[in-house]
């Protein structure tokens, strides 16, 4: 999980897939100076970094053919100036997710964050919260036209409301746990949605596995995670 600043103002979550580039929403980072972003690794309290965080700053920014208007092909790629040391311990980069991804449909995820909660505010602590993924023919059977939500995006949440993702959330992972590899999967990119936690509007995602081979064309000078 990554934490990412604009002059030196918290704005938006994103994911470590490599060890040189982190995934997150493109409305993060669209039109923006890549020299005045930086990145926190490794944070729990993102206003108070700990011995263990690591730091980065951003090289180059990478979209693809983000609408700003439908939020279509939401998501973005910070390529950052030096590398980070990757451990099985410490610092793990999260997986891409299968190609054929109805296998997550029905399944629980678990995004996170340090977006606005019941209160109001953004969270200083990094928040998580266990939602279930819908299809995307379910989705467009609750309260959004139809039409807004393309096959490039993927629904999760309670349609009863209640719970869900909200703004300051955006840009980070909504991942599945792969019980055979034992590792975590990047399904989703926190998006958009209809406020936060209203009654038949669940939070919408980014869907990573419509931008697989984009992003491994854009990562080819690191290791990624399948």
């Amino acid at each position: 999980m990554a934490a990412l600043y604009y002059n030196n103002r918290f704005t938006c979550g994103g994911s470590l897939i490599t060890d040189r580039y982190i995934l997150t929403a493109a409305h993060c980072v669209i039109r923006q100076d890549p020299a005045r972003f930086r990145i926190q690794l490794l944070v729990h309290n993102r206003n108070q970094p700990n011995t263990n965080s690591v730091e980065r700053s951003v090289k180059a920014i990478k979209t693809f053919f983000f609408n700003s208007i439908s939020n279509n092909n939401d998501i973005g790629l910070l390529e950052m100036t030096f590398p980070v040391t990757i451990s099985d311990d410490r610092l793990i980069p999260i997986c891409l997710p299968q190609a054929d991804d109805t296998v997550y449909e029905g399944k629980n995820a678990i995004v996170t964050g340090w977006g606005r909660t019941a209160v109001g505010s953004l969270s200083d602590t990094l928040e998580q919260l266990e939602v279930p993924i819908l299809s995307n023919k379910n989705c467009r059977r609750t309260g959004y036209w139809a039409f807004r939500i393309t096959n490039k995006m993927l629904c999760a949440g309670f349609v009863e409301g209640g719970r869900d993702s909200c703004q300051g959330d955006s840009g980070g992972p909504l991942q599945v746990f792969n019980n055979e590899t034992r590792r975590y999967e990047i399904v989703g990119i926190v998006s958009w949605g209809r406020a936060c936690a209203q009654k038949n509007f669940p939070g919408v995602y980014t869907r990573v596995s419509r931008f697989l081979r984009w992003i491994k064309n854009n990562t080819k000078d690191s290791c990624i995670c399948n």
